[in-house]
This record gives structure tokens, sequence and C-alpha cells, in this order.
């Protein structure tokens, strides 16, 4: 078994531009194919359920174990986890860090084990506490408990493949822990097509290809981990799985944070009377559409630079760490502001063409695609936060994100009140991008005081002529739509308008000497 793992030597620490775009292109192009897969899976729910009861009951009986699952497995796992890997690869003999992942393996199994029980018990309080606006309907709350039990088993399968992937990342293999989320939107799209016509209501169907899915995608890790070495043991006292509980715990805190702020924005949405009916659905599907580019871009070179930056740092290369940041956020602005710009100028026309049939009315649209282009808005500083983020991590300073994820939660819960209000669910949306953006801005400043190295000069430049290209592109793609959009077929014509836009931004780059345009043959 140790003769599968070879520690890096010392001068395999430092990163190389190609050694990270080799990383971040395998997990884009894995992200790529589960994002295409999982807009067919949208599409299909949108078009079966649309924004009424069925689609409200599966999107708050989903996300009670999605957010369990992020509050326990893939965020605060892998940030957890592979610093530490990576440290005992780096600088341990194989055997230990063997033993390492043994004993991970199972504590995390056990913890993610007694959670999925005790969700499927307390479901009705759950669903009572995340969607009070649902006690007053029967039916609907009735539905919810029902399909929240079949699917709270998931963070289960989710925890166990999570932990798997942050050993596969930690030892440089990162395609195959990215395609597990398209194993689960294929199961979700069989679903959808084949079982939920086939049972009453449908919605139950879907949840149980979910749980479908969930297995393939935890099967899929199973035999690379053992490939490489890993072998399930019982090991429950491990020196460096302390460190990994010293680093889980701030960053469980973190990820709490978080999900409290979804869960604020859920209660409120659930509330027609101040989000509007079918805020929570509406929510759903805009956040969908902003995740895209976000999991392409900001979670593909923050996952595939953790491993490089936690080697950096336990080397102590903070010049050659700051280096690799620098180029990380460069590329994520370079990626992030065009994707942010044309959801925001082309929003009812792309959420029209993609959701706008069957149960999913008109209506359904001008309220998504205002959810859409407020949640847009704030692109840019969701991407720049997962790359900070991960750059504290990988420093083993998980305190500092938290601290200020929990006055951004406050931000964010002032913003709500006051907007909702006037924009209802669209206001939701916009004080999470406004206070995910002044959380974005403290984190870089943190940072520079951390390495006691300037950031922002070296940003503010690039940056500012990358915004100038988007904001021109903008422009170009609100000019193009307005001239082709009543001539050409409705899909044909965004496809068009999509890919000149791209043109003129590029086009632009040139013309202002961005240096992130040189990477674009790379990526392609």
């Amino acid at each position: 078994m140790a003769s599968r793992l070879t520690p890096p030597a010392s001068g395999q620490v430092r990163s190389t531009p190609a050694r990270l775009a080799a990383s971040t292109r395998a997990i884009s192009l894995a992200t790529a194919v589960s994002r295409v897969l999982g807009f067919v899976r949208d599409l299909l729910i949108a078009k079966l359920f649309g924004t009424g009861i069925q689609a409200q009951a599966f999107v708050v009986a989903f996300r009670l174990p999605n957010l369990f699952r992020d509050l326990v497995a893939e965020g605060p796992m892998t940030t957890a986890v592979v610093p530490v890997l990576s440290r005992y690869r780096a600088t341990q003999a194989p055997e230990e860090f063997w033993r390492l992942a043994q004993a991970l393996g199972v504590r995390i199994g056990v913890a993610v084990g007694l959670l999925g029980l005790l969700g499927c018990i307390l479901a009705p309080w759950l669903v009572a506490v995340i969607a009070p606006g649902f006690t007053g309907d029967p039916e609907k709350f009735a539905l919810t408990v029902r399909l929240t039990r079949i699917l709270f088993p998931l963070i289960t399968l989710v925890g166990l493949w999570a932990f798997l992937g942050g050993l596969l990342n930690s030892l440089r293999h990162f395609a195959l822990p990215a395609l597990g989320p398209a194993a689960l939107n294929l199961a979700m799209i069989a679903g959808c097509l084949w079982l939920v016509p086939r049972v009453q209501p449908g919605v139950v169907g879907l949840a149980w290809a979910v749980m479908l899915g969930g297995l393939v995608q935890l099967g899929m890790q199973v035999p690379a981990a053992a490939a490489r070495g890993f072998r399930w043991r019982w090991v429950w006292q491990h020196e460096g799985s302390r460190d990994v509980m010293r680093l889980l715990g701030p960053r469980l805190v973190g990820a709490a944070v978080y999900q409290i702020s979804v869960l604020f924005d859920t209660i409120l949405a659930s509330i027609g009377v101040l989000a509007g009916e079918g805020a929570i659905a509406a929510l759903y599907f805009a956040n969908r559409l902003v995740q895209l580019p976000l999991a392409l871009f900001a979670t593909a070179s923050a996952q595939a630079s953790l491993p490089t930056l936690s080697e950096q740092a336990a080397v102590k290369d903070l010049q050659t760490f700051r280096s690799t940041v620098l180029s990380l956020l460069r590329l994520v602005a370079f990626e992030s502001l065009p994707a942010a710009v044309g959801l925001i100028v082309l929003a009812p026309s792309i959420v029209r063409i993609c959701f706008e049939r069957g149960a999913f009315d008109r209506a359904a649209t001008l309220m998504t695609a205002q959810t859409l282009s407020c949640l847009a808005v704030g692109l840019v500083a969701y991407a720049a936060s997962k790359v900070l983020s991960g750059a504290f991590y990988a420093l083993h300073d998980t305190r500092t994100p938290v601290r200020l994820a929990i006055q951004a939660f406050a931000l964010n819960m002032l913003f709500a009140v006051l907007l909702i209000g006037p924009l209802r669910v669209g206001g939701l949306a916009l004080a999470t991008a406004l206070s995910s953006s002044v959380n974005a801005w403290r984190l870089l400043k943190a940072l520079e005081w951390r390495l006691d190295m300037p950031l922002l000069p070296n940003l503010a430049k690039p940056v500012s002529r990358m915004g100038a290209a988007a904001c021109l592109m903008g422009v170009a793609a609100w000019g193009m739509w307005a001239v082709l959009g009543p001539r050409l077929p409705a899909a044909a014509g965004l496809s068009v308008v999509i890919v000149g836009s791209l043109v003129v931004y590029g086009a632009g780059c040139w013309l202002l000497r961005v240096p992130e345009l040189r990477s674009l043959p790379r990526a392609f």
C-alpha cells in the first residue's frame, strides 16, 4: 500500500500555472458535463411541476438534506480534510498518510450515518422550521415531510462521497470526484422521464431517483480510492484526525452561517404575501443559473488550487502562495465578469427560453428573471470569496472566514428585511449579492494583513480593464438581442447573441491588454 503513494519532493511543491490550469480544466470539464445535465434536469422539473405545490415541496425537502450536506460534507469536509492530507503527503511517510485517511473515513462515516437517521425522525419539525408558510396548507406540508424522509439519507451517501473526493483531490485526482454530480443529475433525469409518470404524486418518483443517484455517485469513487491504496479499516485514533477536527469546527460554524442565511431566505420566500407566490421555486431556478458559471470557474479553480496552496503553506513559501492567489483571483474575475453582465442583461430571455413551458408560465418567468438579475450582481463576489476562503483554509486559518461570514450574514438579514418590501423575492437575491460583495472585499483585506503583502494593487488595474470590456459586452448583447431576437428562433437567437457578446468581450480585453486573454487557448 505504501508504494502507491509517493510524497512530492520539496522542489515539486511550487505551483506552476500549467499544473493548476490542467487541474482546473479537469474539474471544469467534469463540472460542465454535470451542469449541462443539471440544466436538462431543471428544465424537466420546471416543465413537469412549474412553481406549484409539488415543485415547492420538492425544493424544500431537497434543501433540507442539501443544507446538512453543505454543513458537514462537501464544503467543510474538503477544506478541512484536503489541507491536512496534503500536508501529510508532503511531509510524512506514506503509511501515516493512509492511516490518517482510514481514521477520517471511519469518523466521517459514523457521523453522517447518524445524521441521516436523525433527519428522517425529525422531518416534521424540520419542515415546520424551514418553511413555516407551509404549515397552513396540510397537503403541502404532508407532501414535504414525506419527501424529506425519502431524501434525508442522501446526506450519508454524499458525506462518504465528499470524504473520498477530498482524499482523491489530495492525490491530485480531480476529474472523477467532479463527475459525481453528473451521475446524480442523470438519475434525476431518468426519474423525470420514467418514474414521475408512473408514481402518484409524481414528485415522489423524483425523490427516489435522487437516492439512486446518490448511491451511484458514491459507488463511482470507491474503486478509484481503492486503486490508489485506500482500504476501509477501523482506525479511530490518529493525531492528524484531531488536526482535521480542529479545522472542521470553525469551518462547520462558517458553513452553518451560510446555511442559516439560506434558511432565512427560504423562510421569507415561503411567505407568499411578502415574497410572492412561488418565490421559493423562483429563487431555486435563478440560483441554478448563477451556479453554472460559478461552478465552472470559481469552484473549479478553488478546488484545484487547494492542495497546491496547502503544500506551499506547509513549506512556508508565502511569496509563491501570494502569486498563486493573485493569478486565481484575476482568472476568476476574467471569467465571472462577462457571465454576470450577460445574466443581468439577458435574464428574461434566458429564463423564458430555458424554462417557460408546461407548468412554468409567463408569471413564473418574470419572477425568476427578476431574481436572476439581482442574484447575478454578486457573481464576481461569490467567485472571489471561494478563492479567498480557500487561501485561508490552506493556511489552516478557519477563524477569519467564519468571523467575516457571521458579520456578512447579519448584513444579509438587514438588507433582506429592507428590500423584500419593494422588490419581493428579488430583494432577497439582491441582499445576498450585496452582503457577499462586502464579505469578498473584507476577505481580501484580511488576507493582505495575514500575508503582510499587498494584493489589491495587483488586482485593481487588470480587473478594472476586464470590467470595462464586460460593460462594452453588455451594451453589445442588449443591442444584438433587440435586433436578432424578433428575427430568429428564440434558442438560435440567444446562442448567436451569447457567442457574439463573448467575441466583443474578447476584443475589448485585447484592446485593453488584459493579460488573462492569453489563457483562452489553453482554457479551450
